[in-house]
């Protein structure tokens, strides 16, 4: 296992997941819990850089940003089984004892809401809403993204520019800084299908993805399938999904209303 790098300023908490793993996060602000969940190569810092913090920050919402083990600052195991599904759910669960936090609402984009679904699935008693962005529970052969990374970084920073060229020079950075086998070892398992815990869930569900996102279909079925609601983001794509941060905030705010509204009503 590697030393955890350092790649921002802020301070930083750490919680101690159910093998010895540190968890490193952020929590900032007050009120209604929300855990953001990044993407894969990615750290929390994107969630800053995209716009969300300091919207959901003036939303009045307490956000608790997470570095998924395997990046940031939290700990990087080599050993594939250490990111299972289950070890990455607890990994939330971890973060939330350590916050003080019973339960929580859970925003994950890609990777992060693949960790976010599997956190409901193992642990439906924590999570109070679920928002995800290009990312479902359904089995998902992921060779592609092996034979990408499979020797550095480059070829991968390559792809996400073509997909947005936008892409800034920090975001290049922090990927850039990952540990790679860190990151190997975190792809080299397929995606298992554990979909069918969705349709009896009962944890609302708002499902986000761009139109020209390949999972884009696999998200629709998502939110049918839990009963939840579906956002599609016209004319983008995977990352740019993401980066439209002036769509989705106010439509995550406004569900995230609804949820604890209905929750109130309910008696919860």
């Amino acid at each position: 296992m590697s030393l955890v790098n350092t790649l921002t300023h802020r301070r930083m908490l750490e919680a101690v997941a159910e093998d010895g793993i540190f968890i490193a996060y952020e929590d900032l602000g007050r009120g209604e819990p929300l855990v953001l969940l990044h993407g894969a190569t990615e750290t929390s810092e994107s969630w800053h850089e995209a716009g969300y913090v300091d919207r959901l920050l003036r939303r009045g919402r307490r956000l608790i940003l997470i570095d998924c083990r395997g990046h940031g600052r939290s700990g990087k195991p080599y050993d594939p089984i250490a990111y299972s599904d289950r070890r990455r759910a607890a990994d939330v669960v971890a973060v939330l004892d350590h916050a003080g936090v019973r339960n929580a609402a859970l925003m994950g984009h890609s990777m992060g809401g693949v960790v976010a679904l599997a956190a409901a699935a193992y642990h439906p008693d924590r999570i109070s809403a679920l928002v995800v962005n290009g990312a479902h529970p359904f089995a998902e052969d992921i060779t592609f993204l092996r034979t990408t990374l499979k020797n550095d970084f480059e070829a991968w920073v390559g792809l996400l520019t073509q997909l947005a060229p936008r892409l800034s020079q920090a975001a290049c950075r922090r990927i850039r800084a990952n540990d790679i086998a860190a990151v190997q070892a975190s792809l080299a398992t397929d995606r298992l299908d554990f979909s069918a815990t969705f349709a009896e869930l009962g944890i609302p569900v708002l499902a986000i993805s761009g139109t020209l996102d390949p999972r884009c279909q696999s998200v629709r079925n998502l939110a049918e399938l839990a009963g939840g609601e579906f956002l599609p983001l016209p004319g983008k794509n995977h990352v740019t999904a993401f980066l439209d941060v002036e769509t989705v905030a106010p439509v995550v705010d406004s569900f995230l209303e609804r949820v604890g509204v209905q929750k109130t009503r309910q008696g919860g």
